[in-house]
């Protein structure tokens, strides 16, 4: 899906490393899965490092009103997940309040996190990886800015070095990665657009992946096959969230005689989709919830998730969004229905 840009992107490639070129050997790509079976894959965690809400501001994606280009505010979030357990014995000195190789100094997380985004900072370097996404997808619209979804796969492949769904080594063969994949258990990256929505608290598209248990240490004297992919599984999830939108609802006399606010999260899962289509997709969920005359909160969650489902479009792909196995979970809040609440909620799933 999105490694094809990295396979054709000497600007980005350039500006992480002017070493050699990078490694194009395939694997298997790994299965785009639920983000609640990646979690599953992955199991319970034992050992966690997490940065969240780094703030920087880039020209990416596209803004509320689906204009591209502009600069937008971005908050990075990572969990790293590690296989075993913090070492707190690996001292012989009997010091043992030092990092190892089983963590990672969350300075340094932060400061690689950031630092790959600033690739992408000016204007020129942000045409420039846009023109090389371009050329690499064969879209033949203009793009002018990397999408959220590339700025995703950049900051996978600096943490990893390898792409998204762990189908190839895309870091220059001098580079190594910020992580070593046989240290880890799971890595969620989220890329999150905090104003680009019109009525809700912004968006969000986030990578979750399960690594493989049988991946050899750094420091194995038998390497077997370390270009092996080291993922499992992996997640993709967009979400929209916040969103407050007036609607007629309920079963009470008073509440059929004037609209009321709901506010309403919508979740994406096995997101499949390397553009940015989260204006329209808050289009079609304003148009339901404002034409709604449902009465219960259910019924209208249900209904939002089939119209995501059923009639969706992307571009001019006439297949139904339900065909390219979506998951879309629909949370609706009513804030002012239980005066000793602070809201009731429904949530609903739909979708394979």
């Amino acid at each position: 899906m999105l490694s094809s840009f990295w396979k054709t992107s000497p600007a980005v490639n350039s500006k992480m490393s002017p070493g050699p070129p990078t490694n194009d050997k395939t694997d298997p790509p790994a299965p785009l899965v639920s983000s609640w079976r990646a979690r599953a894959d992955a199991g319970e965690s034992v050992a966690v490092v997490r940065v969240r809400s780094l703030r920087s501001s880039i020209p990416i994606g596209r803004d509320a009103w689906g204009r591209s280009g502009k600069l937008q505010p971005v908050l990075l979030s990572s969990e790293v997940s590690f296989a075993d357990p913090f070492s707190v014995n690996e001292s012989s000195s009997g010091n043992t309040d030092k990092l190892d190789s089983g963590t990672v100094h969350y300075g340094n997380l932060s400061k690689t996190l950031l630092g790959s985004l600033e690739l992408l900072g000016s204007k020129s370097d942000a045409a420039e990886t846009a023109a090389a996404a371009v050329a690499a997808t064969g879209c033949e619209a203009e793009v002018t800015t990397p999408r959220t979804a590339d700025v995703l796969e950049l900051l996978w492949v600096r943490m990893t070095g390898r792409v998204v769904d762990g189908s190839r080594v895309a870091l220059p063969l001098d580079q190594l990665p910020f992580l070593h994949a046989a240290r880890l258990r799971s890595l969620t990256l989220t890329v999150e657009l905090p104003k680009a929505s019109l009525l809700g608290a912004g968006v969000s598209l986030t990578t979750t992946a399960c690594f493989r248990e049988d991946m050899p240490k750094e420091d194995d004297k038998e390497k077997s096959d370390t270009n092996k992919n080291p993922l499992r599984s992996y997640s993709r999830t967009l979400r929209i969230q916040g969103l407050h939108i007036p609607t007629l609802i309920g079963v009470n006399p008073n509440e059929r005689k004037a609209k009321q606010m709901l506010i309403a999260d919508v979740e994406i899962d096995r997101f499949d989709v390397a553009e940015d289509i989260h204006t329209e997709l808050e289009s079609i969920i304003v148009e339901t919830m404002e034409s709604s005359s449902f009465e219960t909160l259910e019924a209208l969650a249900s209904h939002i998730a089939n119209k995501i489902l059923s009639d969706f479009r992307i571009n001019e792909d006439p297949k139904p969004m339900k065909e390219r196995g979506w998951r879309v979970k629909v949370c609706l809040e009513k804030p002012i229905a239980i005066p000793t609440a602070e809201f009731p909620a429904v949530e609903v799933t739909m979708g394979s």
